[in-house]
């Protein structure tokens, strides 16, 4: 009976100490991303409106728009993240004992499909249709030799050996005492990395904006802050903006309303350099 209840008192305690480090730990986890969104909504903020020339002329403040963007696009990666490496967990887990390739094979897949998905459709890179089948082609070839070859028993033990030179691998990097370390700092430095170039190519490839209409030329809307909003001259035929800024009130009324027309720029629009024509 002691012993019963020296176990019950102990199992109270663990209880008791974990339930408190648990939120400790996670109040530490919700202040440090906090922070970090912040710090990428500025980053983004300040790589997008690079793109037009005016770093030095926003920096003050942030905006409501990119905290609540970067948060979007954290959320986003955080749950790509966790997909993929819940289905790379399915896929290379029963490798060992696996005496064929075609796990390996649909994993490189996998991560092909992801990076090429991310390359052509976050940061605009052209990738033909070449590259794809080139690609996409090989790792086909490969799963159709596998299993042709599946029957045969040199290659069985081949592939096994392989298989289990690549679960080693992934089991000793796994079981490593300073894996999640390494694994939040890649994380943490992949998305700041991710977060300067898309601002940047996101700037470079928008279509969408707010148009005023004024002479001799109109103007464009390139940021807008509270009441104030950031415009530049724009050749809409042309799809050229010269680097002209002014910051101007967005305050409207019933007599002198201001107008804003919304229009598309297919393939985004430039910025006129100094010594450009």
């Amino acid at each position: 009976m002691k012993k019963q209840r020296k176990r019950r008192t102990k199992r109270r305690q663990k209880k008791e100490v974990i339930f408190p480090t648990f939120l400790t730990d996670a109040s530490v986890i919700v202040v440090v991303l906090t922070g970090f969104t912040y710090l990428l909504g500025f980053i983004f903020k300040n790589n997008y409106l690079g793109y037009y020339g005016v770093i030095e002329l926003r920096k003050d403040t942030i905006g409501s728009y990119y905290i609540a963007y970067t948060y979007y696009v954290m959320f986003l990666i955080i749950l790509s993240c966790c997909v993929l490496y819940a289905l790379l967990s399915f896929l290379l887990i029963p490798l060992k004992e696996e005496q064929r390739l075609y796990r390996p094979m649909l994993s490189i897949f996998l991560v092909t499909s992801c990076i090429l998905f991310i390359l052509d459709s976050v940061f605009y890179v052209n990738i033909n249709d070449h590259t794809y089948q080139l690609v996409y082609g090989e790792i086909a070839v490969l799963l159709f030799l596998d299993y042709l070859l599946s029957k045969a028993f040199w290659y069985r033990k081949t592939v096994n050996r392989i298989n289990q030179r690549i679960t080693f691998f992934v089991t000793t990097i796994r079981n490593h005492k300073n894996f999640k370390f390494f694994a939040l700092v890649f994380f943490l430095g992949g998305t700041f990395y991710f977060f300067e170039k898309y601002g940047q190519s996101l700037a470079s490839h928008q279509e969408d904006y707010l148009v005023i209409n004024n002479r001799p030329k109109d103007l464009v809307v390139i940021d807008h802050t509270n009441d104030k909003l950031l415009v530049a001259p724009v050749d809409i035929n042309k799809k050229i903006i010269t680097p002209d800024y002014e910051i101007i009130e967005s305050k409207s009324t019933k007599d002198e309303p201001l107008v804003l027309e919304s229009k598309t720029f297919k393939g985004g629009l430039k910025v006129k350099h100094v010594n450009q024509k």
